[in-house]
C-alpha cells in the first residue's frame, strides 16, 4: 500500500485497511502510508468516537475523508447521517445503502438529488417490532 500510495497517478483511498487500528497506530499508519483519502464506516471503526479520532488525525495530516455506511438499516443510517452532518462536509458521502433492503424499516429519510432529507410528514414505522 505504501508503494501504491506513492506511485499511483490516481488518489488512493483506504477503507478496510483501517479496521482494527486503534490509538496512536492511527497516526502512525496515516503518516507512513499517506493515502489521499480514508473511508470511514462508523459500525466498523469504533462508532462515532472512533470515526472522530480518524477524522482528527486525517485533517491534521491533510488527508481527505468521507463516511459511508456498512449496510445499516434506516435507523442506523439516520444516526450516521446526523453524525456526518455535524461536520462541514464538502463532498458527497456514501449513506444511501438502506434502499437495498426489501424489508427495511420505513423511515422519513429520503435521498433527493444526492442529499439525505428528513420528511417531517412521515414517521418511523416500527409496527413490526
Amino acid at each position: 500500500m505504501e508503494e501504491l500510495c506513492k506511485k499511483s497517478p490516481i488518489p488512493v483511498a483506504f477503507d478496510e485497511e483501517l479496521i482494527g487500528i486503534e490509538g496512536e497506530a492511527k497516526t502512525a499508519l496515516l503518516k507512513r502510508l499517506n493515502p489521499a483519502y480514508i473511508i470511514l464506516k462508523p459500525t466498523l471503526h469504533g462508532g462515532m468516537q472512533g470515526c472522530r479520532e480518524w477524522i482528527r488525525v486525517a485533517e491534521q495530516l491533510g488527508i481527505g475523508w468521507w463516511i459511508t455506511s456498512a449496510l445499516e438499516s434506516s435507523i442506523g443510517l439516520n444516526a450516521i447521517s446526523q453524525f456526518t452532518a455535524s461536520y462541514p462536509i464538502t463532498m458527497p458521502q456514501g449513506l444511501g445503502t438502506g434502499a437495498i433492503y426489501e424489508n427495511n424499516i420505513e423511515s422519513p429519510l429520503q435521498v433527493k438529488q444526492g442529499n439525505i432529507l428528513y420528511d417531517s410528514t412521515k414517521g418511523w414505522d416500527l409496527s413490526e417490532f
